[in-house]
């Protein structure tokens, strides 16, 4: 009986997810066998992860968040959740030309999911540009530490094997989450996520950059484009940018066609 109940509100929260989401009409173009699917293959590859219809239903919604920063970014784009590419990667799995089919659909164009060692040269751009995409459709300033929803994700759902996201030093760092949802380790702060380094790229215009530094520090002691690049809270960090072992993001997404 209790089971049952817990159930029936599992269903109701996945519900919600649905019915609040900005994306409610792809949603509900989701192949129904999807999520049966994925209960039954993501626990191979992804050790510890939730099997509830709530929490597949706001990795999924997450999914889509990326596929549609893909879309306005029109450049190569990371994945900074890895629930939402358990998703991506059971989709890919049971019908990757359903998964194409719906993405040209609802997003203009098929996005080719690569694999991160392959975009391991370019990761660190290819999640900047995730960061100032999944800013601009939260509404956030595309410069500064806002830390978008595809970006807390994994720390909301406590996504074992994750990537914790915060704002610390005025720039976007994270954390590794460990296989019981915990933050664990040193935080990293890609050098690429810095206000400078997308003004640099051009993710970010001139006057967003002054925005920025101006909030970051309002007695006007600006730092220049060193800002960010150490931490103001507890815990020791890591500057660099390079991928590997401190890469916070799975796989990665092209521009398609």
């Amino acid at each position: 009986m209790i089971g049952t109940l817990l159930d029936k509100i599992d269903r109701f929260r996945a519900t919600r997810v649905l019915e609040a989401s900005r994306y409610k009409r792809a949603m509900a173009d989701i192949p129904p066998t999807l999520y049966a699917y994925w209960k039954s293959t993501a626990q191979s590859e992804f050790k510890g992860i939730p099997s509830d219809a709530f929490f597949f239903a706001r990795a999924t919604e997450g999914l889509l968040v990326f596929f549609d920063c893909v879309r306005t970014s029109g450049k190569p784009c990371a994945l900074p959740s890895a629930a939402a590419d358990s998703v991506w990667h059971a989709w890919n799995e049971l019908s990757p030309v359903q998964l194409n089919r719906f993405c040209k659909k609802h997003f203009g164009r098929a996005i080719p999911h690569v694999e991160a060692a392959a975009m391991a040269p370019e990761m660190d751009q290819a999640l900047a540009n995730s960061l100032a995409a999944a800013r601009r459709l939260d509404a956030l300033p595309a410069a500064g530490a806002g830390i978008p929803g595809l970006f807390a994700l994994d720390r909301r759902l406590r996504m074992p094997a994750g990537y914790a996201y915060s704002a610390t030093g005025g720039q976007v760092a994270f954390r590794h989450i460990n296989q019981h949802g915990a933050e664990e380790g040193k935080r990293h702060l890609p050098a690429a996520l810095a206000p400078a380094a997308m003004l640099a790229a051009g993710l970010i215009s001139a006057e967003e950059y002054q925005v920025s530094l101006q909030k970051a520090h309002p007695d006007g002691s600006g730092c220049g484009a060193g800002c960010g690049s150490t931490a103001s809270d507890s815990g020791a960090c890591d500057s660099g940018g390079g991928c590997g072992s401190s890469c916070g993001s799975g796989c990665g997404g092209g521009c398609g066609s």
